[in-house]
Order: structure tokens, then sequence, then C-alpha cells
């Protein structure tokens, strides 16, 4: 059962990879350079911009009783965390810095698409921490130590 689910987009991600597709598309029909792309090229750049777009346009966070899930753009990437390992919840803001997208940072792995405030994982597991980028940190902590609760109850 869901009990948290928030998509966020990520409007500098779209609008910086939009500008540099038209700008393409632009240079391909009027042949700007001296050395303008070819049909081939062109093919070749709209295929990898547009997928990297459609890859990281925005984030979805799902919290389930059992598991977290994150997920980016149409789903190329989706990182399952099962509650049970998570160690604590923590509200963060982050170093512009850090930028947008999977980003390792000195304390683990950034999930973001915008924005500056994150909600920080540690696992029982591991040193590392995930940190993932929300502007809706408060409630999604709080849906993340509900079912970290629900998981330890015994049966």
């Amino acid at each position: 059962m869901i009990k948290y689910r928030k998509f966020q987009f990520g409007w500098v991600i779209a609008v910086i990879y939009i500008i540099i597709i038209v700008w393409m598309t632009l240079a391909f029909i009027y042949q700007w350079g001296n050395n303008p792309l070819d049909k081939y090229g062109y093919i070749f750049f709209m295929i990898l911009f547009g997928g990297i777009l459609s890859a990281f346009y925005g984030i979805t966070v799902i919290v389930t009783d059992k598991h977290l899930l994150i997920r980016f753009g149409i789903g190329f990437y989706t990182k399952k965390i099962d509650l049970s390992k998570i160690k604590s919840v923590t509200v963060l803001k982050y170093p512009v810095y850090y930028g947008y997208g999977i980003r390792f940072v000195p304390s683990g792995v950034l999930y973001n698409v915008s924005g500056r405030y994150a909600v920080e994982i540690r696992l029982k597991d591991k040193k590392q921490v995930i940190q993932i980028g929300s502007d809706d940190t408060d409630n999604l902590k709080l849906a993340i130590e509900t079912g970290i609760a629900q998981t330890d109850r015994p049966e």
C-alpha cells in the first residue's frame, strides 16, 4: 500500500536541455559554423539529449509499507530501499554546487532534480548515506519514519 507519492519536475534540467535541443535543431537547419552537423550527427545528438531529458526531467518518490522507491524520469533509473534497513532520517540543506541528477557527494549519493533541501537516509549496514532532494521534505520524512515504525513492530 502506498503511504506517500510525490512527483517533482526538474525545471532547470528541462529548460537547459530544451534550449540545447532547439539550438542544435536551428544549427542543423541553417547549417551554422565552418563544419556544420550532418544528418547522422544531428540524429545522434537528438537521441542523446532527448534520452537525457527523458531520463532526468523529474523524480518520483514513493513510500510503501515496506519500501522506499526513487524513480527518475520515465523510469530508466529506479532505486529501491527496504524500510527495515533504514537507521535514521533527517532533513538537511545542501550546498548549491552539489547540483542536480544523481550526484556523488562527500557523505554518499544525492538524488535531486531541483531545490536545495533533501531528506538524508542513513542505512543500518552501510556508512554512506542517501539524500533525496525534495520540495516536500517534512512529509517525506514523516512517511519514511512512519514506515520504519511499522516495519519494526512485531507481527
